[in-house]
């Protein structure tokens, strides 16, 4: 670990770089800041899927991967979800042709996932068949495998498949690669990120609206427990649309409405008004809590900044919601700022906590729940919230 003493940073293995006054932050709540960001180095021991029971009950799910011979097994608290044990770490040879990936294709990448043309940064000039290793932009080797395509295709082709990896430092099953992946069986989905829809205990004929509805994960689980009976509408970014209508449609979940937009203005893009049952907000933030995390860099400001931001959607689901409405509040980031501290001004602005009940090994507070490193778990939070009745 060095200190930066210039730009106040601390700088972790290389790899990750955080301003004292966000260490300080993390020190008030876990104790220990830099145990907590040593952990976000390492995945959970878990992988976890959503069985989607609309289509294949979990049991069945789990003959079939059994006669193939892949291993998975039962959550003990969600009755759909699944996991394999992740293993590792593990040495991978060292390759003479290199490519380097961006930073999101380097943490699917360091657990055994394929190669993407779209995360590839830059290349040698390899050829079809060639022994790849692949880096990150630090410098970290993550994978080795095998490469299906020539150099020129990352320019030419720009989607697609580029590299069957074959070692990596920790080992996961390939999603795209599970029986049932492309009939809609399985969705890959954090445990704590499917305890927001078991938590929100969504009735059938409800009003549901998902405000940051990308990549798909929970407004799809909602989906999965209410069914067709409902209407459910999922909102964000237009850029993002295509590929949420594209996974709804892949699960079944073809009733739910996909809207491009800025849900900061729901109210007024889609003309309710104190008229919803649930609302879910899980909005940008610094992502702390996403692991493995193999290059990262925030500080304080970056995390106040997105607070002030996340306040617009509470704003705005705060009308949207009827009385007695259901606002589900989470993030994947370890701030008390974007975690706590909004919760106290949804609190202020009409709202009351609704407790949790939950059998993992959580910590509570007075304001909702976290998920924590320190406890094999990806870092989440997540608040349930009641609008007041007047």
């Amino acid at each position: 670990m060095e200190k930066n003493i210039a730009n106040k940073y601390i700088n972790f293995n290389n790899m990750l770089s955080y301003d004292i006054g966000l260490l300080e932050e993390l020190d008030s709540i876990f104790g220990n800041s830099c145990k907590i960001i040593n952990l976000l180095i390492k995945p959970p021991t878990k992988f976890y899927l959503r069985v989607n029971t609309l289509k294949i009950t979990r049991n069945e799910y789990l003959n079939i991967l059994k006669e193939r011979g892949i291993k998975f097994y039962k959550d003990e608290n969600i009755d759909y979800a699944i996991y394999a044990q992740i293993s590792g770490p593990y040495e991978i040879p060292i390759y003479d042709k290199k490519i380097y990936v961006n930073k999101y294709a380097s943490e699917s990448i360091y657990l055994g996932s394929n190669l993407y043309i779209p995360g590839i940064l830059k290349a040698d000039k390899i050829k079809k068949g060639d022994k790849v290793t692949i880096f990150n932009r630090n410098d970290i080797p993550l994978a080795s495998g095998i490469s299906i395509i020539d150099w020129e295709d990352i320019y030419r082709l720009k989607k697609g498949l580029a590299v069957i990896v074959e070692d990596s430092v920790y080992k996961s099953p390939k999603i795209r690669e599970l029986p049932g992946f492309e009939e809609g069986y399985i969705y890959s989905q954090s445990l704590p990120s499917m305890w927001v829809a078991e938590l929100a205990d969504p009735k059938e004929g409800s009003i549901i609206i998902d405000m940051n509805a990308a990549p798909g994960g929970k407004v799809g689980n909602i989906a999965q427990k209410v069914g067709k009976n409902s209407r459910i509408i999922a909102i964000d970014r237009p850029s993002k649309t295509n590929d949420l209508t594209e996974k709804m449609k892949r699960l079944g979940y073809d009733w739910v409405e996909v809207i491009g937009g800025d849900s900061r203005y729901a109210t007024q893009e889609l003309n309710i008004k104190e008229k919803a049952d649930l609302v879910l907000i899980d909005p940008p933030c610094t992502n702390l809590g996403v692991i493995p995390k193999l290059s990262d860099k925030k500080s304080l400001r970056d995390s106040i900044i997105l607070s002030r931001y996340q306040k617009q959607f509470i704003n705005e689901a705060f009308k949207l919601l009827k009385p007695g409405g259901i606002l589900m509040y989470s993030t994947c980031t370890l701030t008390y700022t974007e975690n706590e501290e909004n919760i106290k001004y949804a609190l202020e602005l009409g709202f009351e906590l609704d407790e949790i009940n939950i059998k993992e090994n959580v910590i509570k507070n007075d304001y909702g729940i976290r998920f924590s490193p320190e406890n094999d778990y990806p870092g989440f939070f997540i608040s349930k919230l009641i609008k007041k009745k007047t």
